[in-house]
């Protein structure tokens, strides 16, 4: 089976069209996964921040 120049070009373009999409859709995951991942370094910081602040005063040092 012969295919023409014509249609030759038009499934070398479309192949393309799809690998540049799959590729787009792979760096919006990839960029979600990031700001997941950096809110949830955010989140642990702030709870850890949290938590000295409510032990401060509870640890005095007696010998001063």
């Amino acid at each position: 089976m012969n295919i023409s120049k014509a249609d030759q070009c038009r499934i070398r373009d479309y192949n393309l069209e799809q690998a540049n999409i799959q590729r787009k859709r792979e760096e919006d995951y990839r960029k979600v996964v990031e700001k997941r991942n950096f809110d949830q370094v955010v989140a642990e910081r702030v709870a850890r921040n949290i938590r000295l602040d409510a032990d401060k005063g509870k640890n005095l040092d007696l010998e001063c």
